[in-house]
């Protein structure tokens, strides 16, 4: 493995048409973009109304406790206001308790970057805490276990109840500029290298993926993991790779498919780019995921799986955001990706069918494919 470069990285997960480095000459075909915003308007509506209802009886995996974190990241991306009644409600809930798992830790690290780094930094340095120290000494992530966490400071918003959502402002190309390029101000940031208080239980790549996605957002907050921790992260990804550039549950050798290699993707890119690798979708390991993809894209199905659609739908939007392309091999998947979404969202404004459950989720899941949520995240290394 080469050396870390970690202290001295720079890590853009940019805005606007693309990232700045390892950019694809060709120009992706449009999107219809009133035709999205009023998906996204619709879909949030109903994910507001679901916050405003309390509990959320229908998404039932036992894994994820609520979801509180999962809604609030999406409703945030979707233009709601920070002080409207029910964000703030979904808020308040999520502050009650520190992360319990490696999903939630994971999704909350992200939803409290998006409401505000300052004010809520130290309940992101928790998330940042839990997930290092869950992480397994092989490099993975299981579903997390009770850690020791330092205490954050009570946190009171008060809700507008004059704030009503109107829907997202603008498209994906220009809706995370200002926050983004705000935060791109490194002197206003304290980094803080956190010490790993021990280590959890190895389980699977798809907590590992949330996982990594979560210190992402963390680091974008100031709060870095270890060095340890991405260069174990790095080599698990790469040993575990098969050898047709994809990823399944667990070790190499079962039949890869589609959410754990777009996870894989995700994963490899947000450690690369951490240690310094600019342009990671030219890494070879990236080009081969980035191959599969290519040849297996689907949105009707978890490629390759079946279960689990838009949560796999949601991995396509943060395979492409973090490897820094528009395209999978010759497949344009944010253009395919949001027809088909279009498509198929209910008349109430929800995603998925009647009775499967996983509505919340699958709705929350599809918002951030469409605001292509994973680039409103910006890390920067010291001195850059």
């Amino acid at each position: 493995m080469r050396p870390s470069l970690f202290m001295n990285a720079a890590v853009l997960i940019a805005t606007g048409a693309g990232f700045v480095a390892g950019q694809d000459e060709r120009v992706p075909p449009g999107v219809n973009q009133k035709a999205v915003n009023d998906a996204i308007t619709k879909g949030a509506q109903w994910l507001l109304k679901e916050a405003a209802g309390g509990e959320t009886p229908d998404y039932d995996n036992q894994e994820w406790r609520h979801t509180e974190e999962l809604a609030l990241y999406a409703l945030l991306h979707a233009g709601a206001d920070p002080k409207q009644p029910e964000v703030v409600k979904l808020l308040e809930t999520l502050l009650k308790r520190k992360p319990e798992k490696t999903y939630t830790a994971a999704i909350r690290a992200q939803a409290l970057l998006k409401y505000d780094p300052q004010l809520l930094a130290e309940y992101i340095k928790q998330a940042a805490q839990y997930l290092v120290d869950n992480q397994s000494q092989t490099g993975y992530w299981g579903y997390g276990k009770e850690v020791p966490l330092p205490d954050a400071s009570k946190v009171t918003v008060t809700p507008d109840s004059g704030k009503v959502y109107s829907g997202p402002k603008s498209g994906p190309a220009d809706v995370f500029a200002g926050a983004a390029n705000a935060r791109r101000n490194t002197t206003a940031i304290q980094r803080t290298v956190l010490k790993r208080g021990g280590w959890g239980q190895a389980t699977d790549n798809s907590n590992t993926q949330y996982a990594l996605l979560g210190l992402g957002a963390c680091m974008a907050a100031g709060f870095y993991p270890p060095q340890d921790c991405l260069d174990l992260a790095e080599k698990w990804l790469t040993d575990q790779q098969n050898d047709d550039g994809g990823w399944n549950y667990k070790e190499r050798g079962a039949a890869s498919y589609g959410s754990m290699t777009a996870g894989g993707v995700s994963s490899l890119c947000i450690v690369l780019r951490a240690k310094g690798n600019a342009a990671p979708k030219k890494d070879i390991r990236v080009v081969k995921a980035l191959k599969w993809l290519g040849s297996n894209l689907s949105f009707d199905n978890n490629p390759q799986k079946g279960a689990w659609h838009y949560y796999w739908i949601y991995s396509v939007e943060r395979a492409g955001s973090v490897a820094g392309t528009e395209w999978f091999g010759d497949r344009a998947w944010f253009k395919e990706g949001a027809d088909w979404l279009v498509g198929q969202q209910s008349a109430d404004g929800s995603w998925g069918k009647e009775g499967e459950g996983k509505k919340v989720a699958n709705t929350a899941w599809a918002i951030l494919f469409l605001r292509r949520a994973t680039r409103s995240i910006v890390i920067s290394g010291p001195g850059k």
